[in-house]
């Protein structure tokens, strides 16, 4: 309820107002029952062609998005590279110290170990035919 004397001369105001946008929408709704259909396939046609618009906006945006990834994706893996470089040389320079292979040449040996195995084993398929014992004659005493 107003109470003030501003409030009380609003009323009719926003009464007359109100009235007016009730108006309003039934008339848009005659409008749009009598051109219905019209409407709706300009909307929908506006719509397809926004559509297109912004799928090629978006696609260019992805291109230019995919391009910096890729540059900082790059930047990243060389400044990785530089950083951990002088470390990989330090740990194998102190492994050899230490006696200790490196995984390139544990993977060489394995592949000789390899080879030799196979090696071996083709010439153990050939097991040489083992001879007969030949006795020996027993001495004949004589006498």
């Amino acid at each position: 309820m107003p109470k003030t004397m501003k409030e009380i001369k609003r009323v009719p105001m926003l009464r007359g107002a109100a009235q007016q946008i009730y108006l309003a929408g039934l008339g848009a709704f005659a409008i749009a029952e009598e051109g219905g259909t019209k409407v709706f396939e300009t909307l929908v046609k506006r719509g397809k062609g926004l559509e297109k618009l912004n799928k090629v906006r978006l696609t260019k945006v992805l291109g230019r998005a995919e391009k910096k990834v890729e540059g900082v994706r790059e930047g990243a893996e060389q400044a990785f590279g530089r950083f951990t470089a002088p470390i990989d040389a330090g740990m194998t320079t102190a492994l050899h110290r230490l006696g200790v292979p490196t995984r390139k040449e544990i993977t060489l040996l394995t592949r000789r170990v390899e080879e030799l195995t196979r090696t071996v084993e083709r010439k153990g398929a050939r097991r040489p035919i083992p001879r007969r014992r030949v006795r020996k004659a027993e001495p004949v005493a004589v006498g």
